[in-house]
């Protein structure tokens, strides 16, 4: 079987330590992979050259993309051959929709969780942009989806689809980015047990991998961009 090709990140923060954080949350990741790292973007843009990554994550709290020629450089206006950009930002709010109008495929708030960060990666890796709409208290959606719906009706969801107690646990710890060894730590089971859990969580969702379940999650509204983990997951009996 082949092995599918892992998503080429590079990371551009000024601050060393976060970079180095950030560094060992996604290389502990199956499939993702931080192939550079720039401490400007300046040195960003020539690195894009030279490696080719896929999603380059800008953890720059000063960066404005309206007025950056190197981040416009860098963002390509959306081009098909330039790499996605995920921009993690200070303030969301005001932030978000320049970001988005100058071609960035997602933006997280800086306090996002590791597993928040981990799941936007997918996504963008993936093809869907995280859109956060421009009105207040509304919740950011995945564009590229054939429907996308209100947190509400994830439960129902669920229990259409058969999906156990169990099942379900596995499934949000997949959304939190855990691999298999950790799920079974957390769930006390064994590795095969969780592989079994697993593959008939996704087989009665009709999804093909993990990365797919994390799409699931966001267009069911059982996790939100930039925000927490839906409580419908770990509600029901």
């Amino acid at each position: 079987m082949l092995q599918e090709e892992a998503t080429r990140i590079l990371l551009v923060d000024s601050r060393a330590v976060s970079r180095v954080g950030l560094t060992v949350l996604l290389n502990r990741e199956a499939g993702l992979e931080v192939i550079g790292e720039a401490a400007d973007l300046e040195s960003a843009v020539s690195h894009v050259g030279r490696l080719a990554p896929s999603v380059v994550i800008v953890d720059c709290p000063d960066a404005e993309p309206c007025s950056s020629a190197e981040l416009r450089l860098l963002i390509g206006a959306g081009a098909t051959d330039c790499p996605k950009v995920l921009a993690i930002v200070p303030r969301l709010e005001q932030a978000a929709r320049c970001w988005q109008m100058a071609g960035a495929w997602g933006v997280l708030d800086n306090q996002a969780t590791p597993e928040h960060i981990v799941a936007a990666v997918r996504m963008i890796a993936a093809g869907y942009r995280l859109v956060v709409p421009p009105w207040e208290n509304e919740e950011p959606v995945a564009e590229g989806s054939a429907e996308v719906v209100r947190a509400d009706s994830s439960e129902q969801d669920l229990e259409s689809s058969g999906i156990t107690r169990r099942e379900r646990d596995v499934l949000e710890l997949i959304i939190r980015g855990y691999s298999n060894a950790e799920i079974s730590e957390a769930l006390f089971l064994s590795e095969s047990t969780v592989k079994s859990h697993v593959q008939r969580m996704l087989e009665k969702l009709a999804l093909r991998n993990r990365v797919h379940a994390v799409i699931y999650a966001y267009e069911k509204g059982i996790v939100r961009a930039g925000g927490n983990l839906h409580s419908a997951l770990g509600a029901a009996g």
